[in-house]
């Protein structure tokens, strides 16, 4: 049933201010909405096009008998849809408010109408609830936001989706209106449709988030923040967000090659005006160079001389440092972690060795020897994985050191091997990435650092195949979980890819392109497999949650008109058990919002109007004229939904002795109809009965019948208030999401397969799609809240490592810079 929409009383009206602020923003708005539906016509002929391309031509001169009619009528749809629009903003700044359903009058509804909706109506319906579902779920943040701010500019009003004049339903409404223009048959008014959702709809987001933005300028909660990105904003932004977005993009610390090693010459550069400015080895000192190895000079050992620097983690040899410690004049202390735990130079260094640097050839050759060192057996065999420390505690033992001769790596070298070991120091510390992965990738480390040596671009190109195959490992590996590992094939594989790296890879880089493509191949199957389990659990949970809220919706829809009535039992029959499935099925196909719905709703209103007489003739008259449509409307309902045809005859041949007394002006038994929280409910009451058991009941003795109650959602207790940081957070949870729930013993990690907004319902498997949790979106934000549960983060890992540990050598650099 549909509820009516009424003016405030001039008083009323009067007490209600229109801010300024939305005249602008309907005008605006408006015209915004305006031009995307002249864009869309624009466009249209060649998305038809493009559609009936590869069709017989028969199904071709279909969509071209589409262009034509659209285009003859285009101008007069523009308008009836401007007019349209314009009259659902002047609804809501004149303040027009819904009458709830339950306040309304039988004596009011115009039973003449009662029929069935037609199919091609209903195919029309289905295809625009649909989409505006769809719709409002894509825009739900944006949307949220506006309603808010609606509702604190506009006080006296309700603010609801039926009367946001930018809620998808308005919108897709007034374009409905428009589509009797059409001298079209149903399926090329539904191609009609299919346009407006991809091409108006699609980019609603964009009038949405300029509409928010607006109010934010006029100080309209400017709290609630923008901080979302509706469908639209991200596919079609307009060019001043366009160039927004690229300033900010502009802005982020890229990982330049060049500009990482300048950066780090500088810092070696302000490390050399230290020494020349304050010390260091004094000229003439017997100080000497160090060469290649085999080609320096013996250098006699010494300490700086003159309140020199020191670099810390380093020894001083020769009239040299060997092993910087750190990056530069970072010292090993500053830069943290696994540099300053083990920096880069022999232990015991004799006063008479000679320093020789290690050509990078020759390092990497050692690093080689290192990497066949390495762990390689199956992880469930042994779970050891080398640290940073031990890698770097490798390299350095590795180094010669004897009475004769002291290794040291190259600066540019050292460099190299001080950024990956921080880079791997984040990245084992990332709790994004799982145990075991760790683990796995932790044996990567001499690879990778041979990779970085040999090939510097390595820390520029977010293209480089080794960058790209690490990233693809640890997003893939991101919701493994340890259980069964042995029989996990993504795990098996990943684990072979480790392997392989470390067997094969010497110096030939091309081994990592050629296992990215392997790799890249083997996830896709994997994933095209696990997106059809979770397509199949998404469906299934959402297909329950439809018809959990369908059977609500209607339980509420029978109880609010039947509580507290006398009614003659076989009218409680009809309704509670015959039509509540017509009802059911009408919602659970159509939504509340269509008109098969509202003839539905209307049928209950006129069989509970034909059984509660009034005093006079009229009443008597106008029930002969209503009640043999009111029977054929239950007949054909019944028939449609497939009632028991028998069952169907019985009841309605009692409604008509029914109607038949009230006409002749006589008494008819009727019984009390309560709810199930009413006070006159009795456990053993006599001749009450539950509405389940109506059917068997004697009717003879029956004085009362209990409904049903009509199941909602749990309230959920200390709810957080809707502009938490983390309610803002799950109102932004996409599909494909993972989650990691941290219990008292142990930690899951799960996916979000569906998100049912219309029940605020999150549906929750494993990597195998298999449901392992539901909830509701405010009962994570409090998960989160309390630290039981948390969004796993994904994207490039490494890129991600790379951005942090650069950041941080920015930041040490620049307060080490004289002021």
């Amino acid at each position: 049933m549909t509820d009516d929409v009424k003016p405030f009383s001039g008083s009323a009206r009067s007490r209600i201010q229109q801010p300024a602020v939305m005249e602008t923003l309907r005008a605006r708005s408006l015209q915004r909405v305006a031009d995307l539906l002249k864009g869309m016509f624009d466009r249209f002929d060649t998305i038809l096009y493009d559609w009936a391309r590869d069709l017989p031509d028969a199904g071709q001169q279909l969509y071209m008998d589409v262009i034509v009619v659209v285009r003859g009528k285009r101008a007069e749809i523009e308008s009836r849809f401007g007019a349209a629009m314009a009259s659902a903003f002047m609804a809501l700044l004149q303040g027009r408010i819904e009458k709830p359903e339950g306040g309304r009058s039988l004596d009011n509804v115009d039973f003449s109408s009662l029929s069935l909706v037609n199919t091609e109506e209903m195919d029309i319906s289905i295809t625009m609830d649909s989409m505006v579902a769809r719709a409002r779920l894509d825009y739900a943040a944006p949307l949220g936001f506006l309603r808010r701010r609606f509702a604190h500019l506009l006080p006296k009003l309700e603010v609801t989706d039926r009367n946001n004049p930018l809620d998808p339903g308005t919108i897709a409404g007034a374009f409905k209106e428009t589509l009797s223009l059409l001298d079209l048959d149903v399926p090329q008014k539904l191609l009609v449709l299919r346009v407006f959702q991809q091409q108006l709809l699609g980019d609603l987001g964009l009038v949405l988030d300029e509409a928010n933005q607006l109010l934010i300028d006029a100080g309209i909660l400017p709290e609630l923040k923008m901080d979302y990105a509706s469908g639209a904003a991200k596919k079609t932004a307009a060019p001043e967000r366009k160039e927004k977005r690229a300033a900010e993009e502009s802005s982020k610390p890229h990982v330049d090659t060049e500009e990482i090693f300048s950066f780090l010459q500088g810092l070696l550069g302000q490390n050399s005006v230290l020494q020349a400015g304050g010390g260091g080895a004094p000229a003439g000192a017997g100080a000497g160079a160090s060469g290649e190895r085999g080609n320096g000079p013996q250098v006699p050992a010494g300490v700086p001389e003159g309140g020199g620097p020191v670099v810390q983690g380093a020894q001083y040899h020769g009239g040299h440092y060997v092993g910087g410690g750190g990056i530069g004049v970072l010292s090993a202390a500053t830069v943290g972690g696994s540099v300053a735990a083990v920096p880069m130079v022999p232990l015991n260094i004799a006063p008479t060795a000679v320093v020789q640097t290690v050509a990078t050839p020759e390092l990497v050759a050692l690093l080689s020897q290192i990497q066949q060192q390495q762990p390689k057996t199956a992880l469930h065999e042994n779970a050891s994985s080398p640290s940073v420390e031990e890698v770097r505690g490798s390299i350095r033992d590795n180094l010669v050191s004897d009475e004769k001769t002291v290794e040291a790596i190259k600066q540019s070298d050292e460099d190299v091997i001080n950024l990956v070991s921080m880079l791997f120091d984040f990245i084992l510390d990332d709790d994004d990435l799982p145990t075991a992965m760790k683990a796995l990738i932790g044996r990567l480390q001499i690879p990778l650092l041979k990779v970085a040596i040999i090939d510097k671009t390595f820390f520029n190109a977010e293209s480089h195949p080794a960058r790209r195959l690490l990233n693809a490992l640890a997003k893939a590996g991101i919701g493994w979980s340890s259980q069964d590992p042995n029989d996990d094939v993504l795990y098996a594989k990943i684990e072979e890819v480790v392997f392989r790296i470390l067997n094969e890879f010497i110096d030939d880089l091309g081994l990592f392109e050629e296992l990215l493509d392997e790799f890249t191949a083997f996830h896709e199957h994997q994933q095209k497999r696990e997106d059809a389990v979770d397509k199949r659990t998404r469906e299934s949970e959402e297909g329950r949650a439809r018809a959990e809220l369908a059977r609500a919706m209607v339980q509420q829809t029978l109880n609010r008109r039947l509580t507290g009535r006398q009614l003659p039992l076989v009218v409680v029959k009809l309704l509670q058990d015959a039509w509540r499935n017509m009802l059911y099925i009408t919602c659970l196909k159509d939504g509340t919002e269509s008109e098969a719905w509202k003839q539905a709703v209307k049928v209950v209103d006129a069989l509970i109007w034909s059984v509660l007489p009034e005093q006079g003739a009229e009443w008597q008259n106008r029930l002969k004229n209503v009640a043999p449509k009111l029977v054929n409307s239950i007949k054909k309902g019944l028939a449609a939904v497939n009632y028991d045809a028998l069952m169907t005859e019985t009841l309605l041949r009692e409604l008509g002795q029914v109607h038949l007394e009230l006409m002749r002006g006589q008494e008819t038994r009727t019984v009390s109809v309560l709810d199930a929280h009413s006070a006159e409910i009795k456990p053993e009451a006599r001749g009450q009965v539950t509405a389940g058991a109506m059917a068997k009941a004697d009717a003879a003795s029956v004085e009362s019948v209990v409904l049903p109650e009509a199941e909602t959602l749990p309230p959920v207790q200390n709810a957080l208030p809707g502009d938490d940081e983390h309610v803002l957070l799950v109102s932004r949870l996409n599909v494909g999401s993972w989650v990691e729930f941290m219990a008292a013993e142990n930690q899951d990690r799960h996916k979000l397969v569906a998100r049912i907004r219309s029940v605020d319902k999150l549906i929750f498997a494993n990597r195998r799609g298999i449901k392992v949790a539901e909830m509701s979106g405010m009962k994570l934000a409090q998960d989160m809240s309390l630290g039981r549960a948390r969004l796993v983060m994904e994207g490039e890992f490494i890129d991600r490592a790379l951005e942090s540990v650069i950041g941080n050598l920015r930041d040490m650099g620049n307060k080490m810079k004289p002021a």
